[in-house]
């Protein structure tokens, strides 16, 4: 018997894309500028800007049905290069920068959001601001009931904790989620190119990287920068870089050591004095 799983609406989220404005002026020469936008399974484009226009207006609204709060919108503008074709002398839809994903459990219901948002883009040197675009989100409730129920149920299905997925199935699934979902956009006129999708999908987000390795790094050596301190601070009393501070810390440990001699139990008094005992018969064997 197949049960059908009916997926509860919360809300309606809307989104207006006004424009975007600042853009790096190395991108003056570009065709066209286009916005992409992606809820879930659902996309969305706006109409491209003027040719050689550094601040497209678009003045475009959007609405999705919301039925998981816990799910991102995403927002990045390309350069769509429709002349030529992907290949030696073709052109790829170049990317401009992209908004960090906004959650939709972090709005509030039924205010308007209209902020500047900047347009990031990683590069070999870091990460880069290429220019603002200007958006409006609100988030409206349907109903609050299903919403409060919607938090009650976990993210993913009970299966994923029963028998998680590998690593590696995980990325072979990523792939394979990719290409489905970059086939339906590359049907549409215009197209949508493949590599739009998978910028937008973070589909190499968990790829080997230096600059993400070096900044763990560096995390690493910020925790543990007390310990490596210490450490040094204990090699120079060794190597007696600073007498006063040396002689200080020899005194220190004799005092300790005398309180702890006068206050310890009997039994553990007479296992110190039987090792020194056999310290100095070996050594004179």
């Amino acid at each position: 018997m197949i049960h059908c799983i009916e997926e509860l609406l919360i809300g309606l989220l809307e989104l207006g894309v006004l424009n975007a404005c600042g853009s790096n002026p190395s991108h003056q020469n570009t065709r066209r500028k286009g916005c992409v936008a992606k809820y879930g399974h659902k996309w969305f484009r706006t109409r491209t800007g003027l040719v050689d226009n550094l601040c497209p207006k678009y003045n475009e609204q959007y609405t999705w049905e919301v039925f998981d709060p816990s799910m991102v919108l995403t927002v990045a503008v390309f350069d769509n290069f429709l002349i030529g074709e992907k290949g030696t002398n073709g052109n790829k839809d170049l990317k401009i920068g992209k908004v960090c994903s906004i959650r939709i459990s972090t709005l509030e219901m039924g205010r308007v959001y209209t902020h500047s948002y900047p347009l990031l883009v990683l590069h070999p040197t870091g990460v880069k601001k290429m220019g603002e675009l200007h958006l409006a989100i609100r988030f409206t409730c349907v109903s609050f009931v299903n919403m409060k129920y919607s938090y009650s149920k976990p993210l993913l299905p009970k299966m994923h904790y029963v028998r998680p997925f590998s690593v590696i199935k995980q990325d072979m699934l990523r792939h394979q989620a990719v290409n489905i979902a970059a086939m339906r956009p590359g049907r549409a006129e215009p197209p949508l190119r493949k590599e739009v999708v998978e910028y937008m999908s973070d589909v190499d987000l968990h790829l080997w990287s230096m600059r993400r390795s070096k900044a763990n790094f560096f995390r690493l050596m910020t925790v543990f920068s007390g310990l490596f301190a210490a450490g040094k601070w204990f090699g120079d009393i060794c190597m007696w870089k600073n007498p006063i501070t040396t002689v200080l810390v020899h005194v220190l440990y004799l005092i300790i050591d005398a309180f702890i001699w006068l206050n310890q139990q009997p039994s553990y008094s007479y296992m110190n004095s039987d090792s020194i005992k056999q310290y100095f018969t070996f050594g004179e064997t």
